[in-house]
């Protein structure tokens, strides 16, 4: 490598590779081919790296439970003198 890798860039390379294991494409083309077969099974009981897509999924999905939706977002956004051009912001935080 010619130049040093600056921290920042470092924490979100390994961030990615949490999220994104070495493999899991070739693990989830074994798996449908394994089904084709006859397994019965999930990926995720077989393979370890798309257990740890699942669980990055459901996490993130368990970070969205503090944005309003629905019934109740309905009702903020037409409170008697409430903001009607307030969009609620998706995704997560980044802290760094």
């Amino acid at each position: 490598m010619t130049e040093d890798m600056p921290y920042l860039e470092l924490k979100r390379w390994i961030k990615f590779f949490e999220e994104r294991p070495v493999g899991w494409r070739e693990d989830y083309r074994a798996f449908m081919i394994m089904k084709s077969m006859g397994f019965k099974g999930k990926p995720e009981d077989v393979f370890g790296s798309i257990r740890q897509i699942k669980k990055v999924e459901s996490d993130k999905k368990l970070d969205d439970r503090a944005v309003p939706k629905g019934v109740l977002l309905a009702k903020m956004l037409s409170a008697k003198g409430g903001d009607k051009d307030w969009k609620p912001k998706m995704g997560k935080v980044n802290n760094g």
